[in-house]
């Protein structure tokens, strides 16, 4: 009689394993899904830009990513103040061109 409960035992324990499996592939599945979106929204903002270059209009900033790091909240800002400000140099308002 001593045997039976191993045998449950055992099930118990393949069944935690397969469900500990379940839930670490899941996560790798949330991750590479992550990875692949941030890569496809690469992808689009560089095609935005290839279509700016050829239309001769300036490029777009990269979006800003969250990296949960609070204390650069204002470097990001002094930078997109930066772009807009190289923009404008660049490509100054011409005045009397409708």
């Amino acid at each position: 009689m001593s045997s039976k409960p191993l045998v449950k035992e055992d099930d118990a324990e393949r069944e935690k394993r397969r469900a500990s499996a379940k839930k670490h592939k899941t996560t790798q599945d949330v991750e590479k899904n992550k990875e692949r979106r941030k890569n496809l929204e690469r992808q689009a903002l560089e095609e935005r830009r290839a279509q700016a270059r050829r239309e001769g209009k300036p490029e777009e900033d990269s979006p800003v990513e969250d990296n949960d790091d609070d204390d650069d909240d204002e470097d990001d800002d002094s930078k997109g103040m930066a772009a807009h400000l190289d923009r404008i140099l660049q490509f100054p308002p011409q005045a009397g061109v409708s």
